[in-house]
């Protein structure tokens, strides 16, 4: 597993050309670390760290996002200059997979009996679990030390851990012990620390004393070119008008998942309709695009509010309330089915839940419609009014 360079594309894998390449927008192939997961949570965990924002083998880059770049293309160690690293951006501009590629280059520069380091990722929301289970077990040494001793330990979506406050004073404890022997912490948030609401002053105060990358969604030649790319990996072959008339029709502040998501929707209507990619294709997407642009989370969540007699913050708030559950529970539900919304998506719009939280909502949800009169009332009139 070579280390990346900071160079322009690669050849072997860019579908563009270098000599069409805008100034400025590169990329590198994206490392992926050899991971510690718990035996405990192996089964229902294992894929999460190999999630990407999309599915190409390499991050695109343009000026806005050049500190990333140059990151990825450090032959010292960050440790010296970066430690912890912390990662903010919203959801889909690749986070995790620049911490986690950042996390594998970490791990080369310092082998253990000649293979890279073992690296150590977990969720914010998975370490309070695991905290909560030690403590409760009177079992904590060991998770402190597994997570002292590894080279290089990976938080990801810091933002999600707002409501844990003794697992925050721990993981303060953990950073500062890894810092003070030299080893790297890579962190994720959405937000800063500091602008999350329910994060502890020492914990705010620990992420941002090292370096804080801000991880942005493509702009400009950049996004043609991420588009290019994407419709090549996807097989749909879209010549350079066609991408010119997609890239100036989408939304600003489209990050990668998203556009990758348009690039599928053209390759759906070219297998509906058994054509190549078209100008009508590209209107397509674009339709599509501008239509879950109108149906919003959070005006799905004024409607069923306003059903409920409720206030749209409600369904937002930490409580459990029967009422404000069932209504809540009910949004996200709809929130699911008349948007794309990933699940991670709309647990950030109910007051930053875990996705997991999310699924068991929707489930039970779902269930209840089979029986339930009132709620499928309420599913006929929230659906109407939208």
């Amino acid at each position: 597993m070579p280390a990346a360079d900071a160079t322009p594309f690669t050849e072997a894998m860019s579908a563009t050309p270098a000599s069409d390449r805008p100034v400025g927008v590169t990329s590198f192939p994206i490392e992926r670390p050899r991971l510690k997961v718990r035996r405990n949570l192996r089964s229902r965990r294992s894929s999460t760290a190999t999630t990407t924002s999309v599915s190409l083998p390499y991050f695109i880059a343009g000026a806005e996002n050049r500190l990333a770049t140059y990151l990825a293309g450090q032959r010292e160690t960050l440790v010296d200059f970066a430690n912890p690293l912390l990662l903010t951006g919203p959801s889909g501009v690749g986070k995790s997979t620049l911490a986690l590629h950042l996390a594998a280059t970490e791990a080369i520069k310092s082998p253990v009996d000649g293979q890279a380091a073992v690296v150590h990722y977990l969720t914010a929301v998975d370490f309070a679990r695991q905290y909560a289970e030690a403590v409760g077990a009177d079992d904590l040494p060991p998770l402190q030390t597994e997570i002292d001793q590894v080279a290089v330990l990976v938080i990801d979506d810091l933002h999600l851990m707002s409501e844990k406050t003794a697992a925050q004073e721990e993981l303060t404890h953990r950073i500062d012990h890894r810092c003070e022997q030299g080893k790297l912490t890579i962190l994720t948030s959405r937000r800063l620390p500091s602008d999350v609401r329910g994060l502890r002053p020492r914990l705010v105060s620990r992420t941002i004393s090292g370096l804080n990358v801000a991880v942005a969604p493509p702009v400009g030649q950049t996004r043609r070119v991420l588009l290019s790319e994407l419709a090549m990996l996807h097989e749909a072959v879209l010549p350079g008008d066609m991408i010119d008339v997609l890239n100036e029709g989408l939304p600003a502040n489209l990050t990668p998942r998203d556009l990758e998501a348009c690039i599928k929707q053209i390759t759906l209507w070219c297998r509906m309709n058994d054509q190549p990619a078209c100008l009508e294709a590209v209107q397509f997407a674009l339709d599509s695009v501008h239509k879950e642009s109108d149906l919003s989370i959070a005006a799905i969540t004024r409607s069923v509010a306003r059903y409920y007699r409720l206030k749209s913050a409600d369904l937002r708030s930490s409580s459990r309330q029967q009422r404000i559950g069932r209504a809540r529970s009910l949004a996200m539900t709809l929130a699911r089915q008349l948007t794309s919304h990933s699940l991670h998506s709309i647990g950030e719009a109910f007051g930053g839940r875990d996705h997991s939280t999310v699924l068991h909502a929707i489930r039970k949800t779902e269930a209840l419609l089979e029986n339930d009169a009132d709620l499928r009332h309420a599913v006929a009139a929230v659906s109407e009014k939208l």
